[in-house]
Protein backbone atom coordinates (compact mmCIF):
# COMPACT_ATOMS: atom_id res chain seq x y z
CA UNK A 1 0.00 0.00 0.00
CA UNK A 2 1.51 3.70 -0.86
CA UNK A 3 1.52 5.83 2.18
CA UNK A 4 1.78 9.38 1.70
CA UNK A 5 4.75 10.73 3.73
CA UNK A 6 5.67 8.14 6.53
CA UNK A 7 8.99 9.20 7.37
CA UNK A 8 7.49 13.02 8.21
CA UNK A 9 5.95 11.67 11.52
CA UNK A 10 8.47 9.29 12.62
CA UNK A 11 11.18 12.31 13.51
CA UNK A 12 8.78 14.46 15.65
CA UNK A 13 7.60 11.78 17.40
CA UNK A 14 9.39 11.32 20.93
CA UNK A 15 9.78 15.18 21.30
CA UNK A 16 6.21 15.96 21.44
CA UNK A 17 2.81 14.66 23.20
CA UNK A 18 0.68 12.14 21.15
CA UNK A 19 -2.10 14.53 22.19
CA UNK A 20 -0.48 17.06 19.91
CA UNK A 21 0.64 15.00 17.25
CA UNK A 22 -2.70 13.60 16.82
CA UNK A 23 -3.36 17.14 16.05
CA UNK A 24 -0.89 18.43 13.69
CA UNK A 25 -0.68 15.69 11.78
CA UNK A 26 -2.92 15.60 8.74
CA UNK A 27 -4.96 12.98 7.73
CA UNK A 28 -2.80 13.14 4.56
CA UNK A 29 0.25 11.43 6.16
CA UNK A 30 -2.26 7.57 6.77
CA UNK A 31 -4.46 8.12 3.85
CA UNK A 32 -4.89 5.90 0.88
CA UNK A 33 -5.04 8.00 -2.40
CA UNK A 34 -6.34 5.10 -4.29
CA UNK A 35 -9.89 3.89 -3.83
CA UNK A 36 -12.01 1.29 -4.50
CA UNK A 37 -15.05 2.56 -5.86
CA UNK A 38 -18.32 2.63 -8.15
CA UNK A 39 -21.55 4.17 -9.78
CA UNK A 40 -24.57 4.07 -7.23
CA UNK A 41 -26.33 2.55 -10.41
CA UNK A 42 -23.69 -0.42 -10.60
CA UNK A 43 -25.91 -3.55 -9.62
CA UNK A 44 -25.31 -5.16 -5.92
CA UNK A 45 -23.41 -7.97 -7.25
CA UNK A 46 -21.16 -5.90 -9.46
CA UNK A 47 -19.63 -3.80 -6.30
CA UNK A 48 -19.74 -7.27 -4.17
CA UNK A 49 -17.20 -8.81 -6.51
CA UNK A 50 -15.65 -5.57 -6.67
CA UNK A 51 -14.81 -5.59 -2.89
CA UNK A 52 -14.05 -9.56 -2.92
CA UNK A 53 -11.64 -9.14 -5.47
CA UNK A 54 -9.80 -6.29 -4.04
CA UNK A 55 -9.92 -7.77 -0.94
CA UNK A 56 -11.61 -4.80 0.30
CA UNK A 57 -14.30 -3.65 3.39
CA UNK A 58 -15.72 -1.00 1.37
CA UNK A 59 -16.44 0.49 -1.88
CA UNK A 60 -16.84 4.39 -2.73
CA UNK A 61 -19.66 5.37 -4.83
CA UNK A 62 -19.28 8.92 -7.10
CA UNK A 63 -21.15 10.42 -9.54
CA UNK A 64 -18.86 12.74 -11.68
CA UNK A 65 -16.29 12.36 -9.35
CA UNK A 66 -18.19 13.42 -6.36
CA UNK A 67 -18.72 11.12 -2.95
CA UNK A 68 -22.17 10.31 -3.50
CA UNK A 69 -22.39 6.98 -1.22
CA UNK A 70 -20.50 4.02 0.48
CA UNK A 71 -20.99 0.30 1.03
CA UNK A 72 -19.07 -1.29 3.30
CA UNK A 73 -19.14 -4.43 5.19
CA UNK A 74 -21.51 -3.44 7.81
CA UNK A 75 -23.96 -2.59 5.38
CA UNK A 76 -23.39 -6.48 4.03
CA UNK A 77 -24.73 -7.30 6.98
CA UNK A 78 -27.33 -5.23 7.96
CA UNK A 79 -28.89 -4.88 4.18
CA UNK A 80 -27.78 -7.96 2.14
CA UNK A 81 -27.19 -10.95 4.36
CA UNK A 82 -30.78 -13.26 5.39
CA UNK A 83 -32.82 -10.96 2.83
CA UNK A 84 -34.45 -11.72 -0.38
CA UNK A 85 -31.89 -9.77 -2.31
CA UNK A 86 -31.98 -8.95 -6.60
CA UNK A 87 -28.39 -9.21 -7.23
CA UNK A 88 -29.07 -7.34 -10.40
CA UNK A 89 -30.44 -3.92 -8.70
CA UNK A 90 -28.74 -1.06 -7.99
CA UNK A 91 -26.19 -0.25 -4.85
CA UNK A 92 -27.77 3.01 -4.23
CA UNK A 93 -30.92 1.01 -2.65
CA UNK A 94 -28.88 -0.38 0.06
CA UNK A 95 -25.79 2.34 0.50
CA UNK A 96 -25.21 4.69 3.15
CA UNK A 97 -25.96 7.58 0.65
CA UNK A 98 -23.98 11.09 1.49
CA UNK A 99 -21.91 9.75 4.23
CA UNK A 100 -19.45 11.92 6.21
CA UNK A 101 -16.20 12.69 4.57
CA UNK A 102 -13.13 14.61 5.39
CA UNK A 103 -10.60 16.42 3.32
CA UNK A 104 -6.63 15.62 3.68
CA UNK A 105 -5.73 18.66 5.92
CA UNK A 106 -8.16 17.46 8.78
CA UNK A 107 -6.26 16.04 11.68
CA UNK A 108 -5.47 12.35 12.41
CA UNK A 109 -6.98 13.35 16.03
CA UNK A 110 -10.17 14.56 14.07
CA UNK A 111 -10.83 11.10 12.38
CA UNK A 112 -9.71 9.23 15.21
CA UNK A 113 -12.88 10.46 17.12
CA UNK A 114 -14.60 10.69 14.42
CA UNK A 115 -14.02 6.65 13.42
CA UNK A 116 -14.87 6.28 17.19
CA UNK A 117 -17.69 7.97 18.07
CA UNK A 118 -19.65 6.66 14.21
CA UNK A 119 -17.86 3.71 14.40
CA UNK A 120 -16.42 4.30 10.81
CA UNK A 121 -14.14 1.58 9.67
CA UNK A 122 -13.71 4.10 6.24
CA UNK A 123 -13.91 7.58 6.12
CA UNK A 124 -13.75 8.88 2.39
CA UNK A 125 -11.54 12.27 1.70
CA UNK A 126 -12.37 15.23 -0.42
CA UNK A 127 -10.47 17.85 -1.91
CA UNK A 128 -11.65 21.34 -2.28
CA UNK A 129 -13.81 21.13 -4.74
CA UNK A 130 -15.98 17.75 -3.00
CA UNK A 131 -13.84 15.36 -5.17
CA UNK A 132 -13.12 11.92 -4.16
CA UNK A 133 -9.37 12.44 -2.95
CA UNK A 134 -8.42 9.10 -1.01
CA UNK A 135 -9.42 7.21 2.25
CA UNK A 136 -8.66 6.79 5.62
CA UNK A 137 -9.00 3.62 7.35
CA UNK A 138 -9.04 1.95 11.04
CA UNK A 139 -6.02 -0.17 9.84
CA UNK A 140 -4.15 2.90 8.51
CA UNK A 141 -4.90 4.93 11.82
CA UNK A 142 -3.67 1.83 13.90
CA UNK A 143 -0.06 1.77 12.28
CA UNK A 144 -0.32 5.42 12.39
CA UNK A 145 -0.54 5.38 15.94
CA UNK A 146 1.37 2.16 16.04
CA UNK A 147 4.52 4.12 15.28
CA UNK A 148 4.30 6.25 18.43
CA UNK A 149 5.53 3.21 20.68
CA UNK A 150 9.37 2.46 21.15
CA UNK A 151 10.33 -0.82 19.86
CA UNK A 152 11.24 -1.62 23.44
CA UNK A 153 7.67 -2.38 24.80
CA UNK A 154 6.75 -4.31 21.97
CA UNK A 155 10.09 -6.01 22.88
CA UNK A 156 9.59 -6.45 26.33
CA UNK A 157 9.46 -10.40 27.52
CA UNK A 158 6.45 -11.68 29.82
CA UNK A 159 6.33 -11.55 33.48
CA UNK A 160 6.53 -14.88 34.77
CA UNK A 161 4.97 -13.81 38.13
CA UNK A 162 1.94 -12.35 36.53
CA UNK A 163 -1.40 -13.98 37.24
CA UNK A 164 -4.89 -13.07 35.29
CA UNK A 165 -7.43 -12.70 37.21
CA UNK A 166 -10.21 -13.46 34.84
CA UNK A 167 -9.71 -16.54 32.43
CA UNK A 168 -8.87 -15.40 28.68
CA UNK A 169 -10.02 -16.82 25.57
CA UNK A 170 -13.28 -19.81 24.77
Amino acid sequence: MAWGNEKAYNKSMAVKPIKDLLKENKVSIVAHLQCIQASPDAAIAEVLDRMRNNKSGYVVLTEQGKVAGIFTEVDVIRKILGQNVDWKQPIRTVMTPNPIVLTRNDSVGTAIDLMGRERFYHIPLVDENKQLAGIISVRSVIKFLAEFYPTEVFNLPPDPHQVMETQEGG
